[in-house]
């Protein structure tokens, strides 16, 4: 989900059982967002209201150096492959809806490690790491469901998404020179595992996304499983 070039996606990772007798692998709720200013939240001198926010960092730990990208492709590979984003071919930009890549298959997913150590993987939200076959989606990098977009934004309301790629030699950013037919490409993008969702329209996605997180940590709290 997109708010002024801040896009927010949840990965919540529940495990499948006890890894070991006397001491139990923590759960742990992964939280990407990525597109994010110094000054997009409170504790920076945000010109808005970031309470929870703010009160996460203070109870934890702030890593204030250079950790991640600019735009999103790239952070996200970043954070699930632990890899610098030379070694995936995205250093350049992100992946256009409509563009035959996505992150390499070669490099696992913080979803495979973990499912290795015995955690089941959830993902909510964005994917933004490839869509153009089924082996660059979510649920075949590591994540036993999913809920939200494979592309790197969606309408809030109607979950329809249209593209401007490169085309024909044409930059990304001079898209406005292409013909009609080759600056847009669009289409409906929210999916519960692989299948769309039809039946949403007019709900908003923050709170499909937000329920549906909330009730996967409750389904762990109510198990003797861990989370992550």
């Amino acid at each position: 989900m997109c708010v002024s070039r801040v896009c927010i996606c949840a990965f919540l990772l529940l495990t499948e059982a006890s890894i070991a007798l006397l001491a139990r692998s923590p759960n742990i709720v992964f939280i990407v967002a990525d597109d994010y200013g110094y000054r997009d939240i409170g504790y920076h001198g945000a010109e808005f209201a970031s309470p929870t926010l703010d009160r996460l960092a203070a109870g934890g730990l702030k890593l204030e150096n250079y950790y991640v990208q600019p735009i999103c492709s790239p952070t996200r590979s970043q954070l699930m492959t632990g890899r610098y984003q030379i070694h995936t071919g995205l250093e350049h930009s992100i992946i256009w809806k409509s563009q035959p890549y996505g992150l390499p298959l070669k490099y696992p997913t913080i979803a495979n490690m973990l499912k290795g150590q015995g955690y089941s993987t959830h993902a909510v939200g964005k994917w933004h790491l490839g869509f153009y076959k089924k082996e660059y989606t979510p649920l075949h990098r590591g994540f036993d469901t999913f809920y939200g977009y494979w592309s790197g934004g969606e309408d809030y309301y109607s979950h329809y998404t249209c593209d401007r790629p490169p085309h024909n030699g044409v930059k990304a950013n001079q898209t406005s020179r292409a013909p009609p037919a080759a600056r847009r490409y669009c289409g409906y993008d929210l999916r519960d595992m692989d299948q769309p969702v039809r039946d949403k329209d007019r709900t908003y996605s923050t709170l499909l996304y937000t329920k549906k997180a909330v009730d996967l940590i409750h389904s762990a709290a109510a198990s003797d499983k861990v989370s992550v």
